[in-house]
């Protein structure tokens, strides 16, 4: 029984938690990889908090306005994706010091920094606003890259809120006229380049180049984890589009990797990892990331994020919520079962528990058994001892009788053998002598019979008590005689030269006086001297 419990428990809790079919091996140790930062985030947190701190400090000691304005710079990188207020913070200080520089070029930067903080930000107008502010003229050309990239971003997400089909149409138009502009101005060794390209291809259904020239552009060199995150997520979108669920799950997971390990709080790709983990019976999982993805989109006020998180979170929930279900009712049933198990376990232990008492009363009553028939045979032997002397001493005493009668015969003379065959000295003799025998070997046994007999009566009806040492009258005889196992009052009376009915008369006498019902009494006179008598004593 010990044993059943965990087992029944453990089945239940790994039900939910082993790796469904269907999931490739590479995706799967994907998952585990990302599980795994997910876990170790704390410590990815803590070395990002460490480097802001080494920034604060470079900013705080810059010597001039040039070095300050760099270090607010790496400042705004660093929170971009991570926390508003303070990324707000170091944008404002950084367009302060862009014009306290009098520079139109970082003056822009601090535009197109603040513009992509209001997109993530879901402040679609404003960024609007602000992006149409900046005078082209005075933009230098790599700005260009980033200036349409804000605005294919600004109506890409215009596109994916907007309700209103007619609006859609225009904003998916203006979408794909800023991407063509960014294209014309890119080179294919540019991260925003590779992604336009990509996602252009994808609206003719050129699915499988999108992925080879993303796939291409991956292996030419190492980029850090934002960049990864960004190329891996559209790989994913270019299997999803094809339907291969499993890389596009292994994809998503890689990118969502590489924003954790950069300590991204705005990635819609865990967002859409738990989508297809859903898919995959994994809804445990799903609820995991998506609200891990909640978390972090409402520390960075990544809007965007979040309205992409109310869309999947209602069916995630739904199902975690079916599964938790599922899981209560299997755990009920568990237990419901585990109870029957221990009720039968405990009428078991209770019949087993009953057994072992009849079996030790049982042992118990054999061993009674067998020291009463101990008790009777070392009797027996006594007895057999005693008479046997006894015996050999009538035989002597009539050989001796018998000698006197011959002695007598021999005189002739019929009055003295008349005489001497009348005379009862010698049979009264050998009966007293008889009864002496017998209350020696019977008091020898049994040394306390009278007192333990006399326990058995009323105070006032007790007998025997001026008797000598060694002797028995007539009437503890006939109990002596019970006790030995002789009940027939006939025999008795033949034994102490009696009459039955003066035998029983003696019987009903002391059963009268016993502080016993009288059909006890005999049973307990049956139990004087055993070793359970101190009991009855005592009762």
């Amino acid at each position: 029984m010990k044993t059943i419990l965990p087992l029944l428990l453990s089945a239940l809790l790994l039900q939910g938690c082993l790796t469904p079919s269907g999931i490739s091996i590479p995706t799967r140790n994907a998952i585990a990889e990302l599980d795994r930062i997910l876990e170790t985030n704390d410590e990815i947190i803590s070395r990002k908090e460490a480097r802001i701190s080494e920034m604060r400090r470079q900013l705080e000691n810059a010597p001039d306005v040039q070095s300050r304005y760099r270090a607010c710079c790496g400042l705004c990188d660093e929170y971009y994706k991570f926390d508003l207020d303070s990324a707000l913070h170091y944008i404002y200080l950084k367009t302060s010091l862009a014009r306290e520089l009098n520079d139109d070029n970082l003056k822009t930067d601090a535009v197109l920094d603040l513009t992509g903080r209001y997109l993530i930000s879901g402040m679609y107008y404003s960024a609007k606003e602000l992006i149409e502010s900046i005078d082209t003229s005075r933009m230098s050309s790599e700005q260009f890259a980033p200036y349409y990239q804000a605005f294919t971003t600004l109506y890409h997400n215009l596109v994916l809120v907007n309700k209103d089909s007619k609006l859609t149409a225009g904003f998916r138009e203006q979408e794909m006229r800023y991407r063509q502009l960014s294209l014309s101005i890119s080179r294919p060794s540019m991260l925003n380049y590779n992604t336009e390209m990509a996602e252009a291809l994808m609206s003719k259904g050129k699915n499988a180049e999108a992925r080879k020239l993303l796939l291409d552009y991956l292996e030419h060199q190492e980029y850090p984890n934002q960049n990864l995150a960004i190329i891996h997520y559209w790989i994913a979108k270019t299997y999803k589009a094809e339907g291969n669920k499993d890389q596009a799950l292994m994809h998503y997971t890689i990118s969502a990797r590489h924003d954790m390990a950069g300590s991204v709080r705005a990635s819609r790709s865990i967002i859409q990892a738990s989508v297809l983990l859903l898919d995959y019976g994994q809804p445990e999982r799903a609820y995991r990331y998506i609200h891990r993805a909640y978390q972090d989109a409402v520390m960075a006020d990544a809007r965007i994020c979040m309205e992409e998180i109310a869309r999947f979170m209602p069916e995630i929930t739904s199902t975690y919520d079916r599964m938790n279900t599922s899981r209560i009712r299997e755990l009920i049933s568990a237990l419901v079962l585990v109870a029957l198990l221990l009720a039968v376990s405990v009428v078991g232990l209770l019949l087993i528990r009953s057994l072992q008492k009849k079996n030790m009363k049982a042992n118990q009553e054999i061993k009674d058994g067998l020291l009463k028939m101990k008790e009777a045979n070392d009797i027996k032997d006594i007895y057999i001892g005693r008479y046997l002397s006894m015996f050999s001493s009538h035989i002597n005493g009539i050989e001796q009788y018998r000698s006197s009668i011959r002695n007598v015969a021999k005189s002739k003379d019929m009055d003295q053998i008349m005489k001497a065959l009348r005379s009862d000295e010698f049979i009264d003799n050998q009966r007293e002598t008889l009864y002496a025998e017998f209350d020696h070997a019977f008091l020898g046994m049994f040394p306390d019979f009278v007192s333990q007999l006399n326990s058995l009566l009323k105070e006032d009806q007790r007998i025997g008590k001026k008797l000598h040492d060694g002797h028995l009258n007539n009437e503890l005889r006939i109990f002596a005689l019970i006790r030995l196992g002789v009940n027939e009052s006939s025999q008795i009376a033949s034994f102490l030269k009696k009459s039955p009915s003066t035998i029983y008369n003696y019987r009903v006498k002391l059963r009268n006086a016993s502080i016993y019902p009288h059909d006890e009494f005999e049973q307990h006179v049956m139990e004087i001297g055993t070793p359970g008598w101190h009991l009855l004593e005592n009762n």
